[in-house]
């Protein structure tokens, strides 16, 4: 999906919108606002893992502090990197979405 949004960013900021008739101008805008849909159904399930992964991380560090354990502890930092490594992936989603709403803008002057 990635790779399809942006070569859709891409063919839009190519796009010599005098020269689209009217229909290929709906048919642009109508791809484009279903992108920005799924990107934005997308965005609201990595949202939700991340609240669950930040639960599991504060359950985490309070059994680490009421029973220090070596497992608690490797339990505490696998939760850490997965709360890392998911902002990581919803900042470069983030990006996108604004791309595709930098498109739209281009779309809908």
């Amino acid at each position: 999906m990635d790779k399809r949004i942006r070569d859709r960013i891409k063919k839009v900021e190519k796009l010599e919108m005098d020269l689209l008739s009217d229909e290929e101008l709906l048919a642009q805008k109508k791809e484009i606002t279903l992108l920005i849909e799924a990107l934005q159904q997308e965005l609201l399930r990595r949202t939700i893992v991340i609240a669950a992964v930040i639960i599991t991380f504060v359950i985490s560090i309070v059994g680490l502090f009421s029973y220090p354990s070596t497992a608690r502890l490797f339990l505490t930092l696998v939760n850490l990197l997965a709360f890392i490594m998911l902002i990581i992936i919803y900042t470069q989603k983030i990006k996108m979405y604004n791309d595709l709403y930098k498109a739209a803008d281009i779309l809908y002057k």
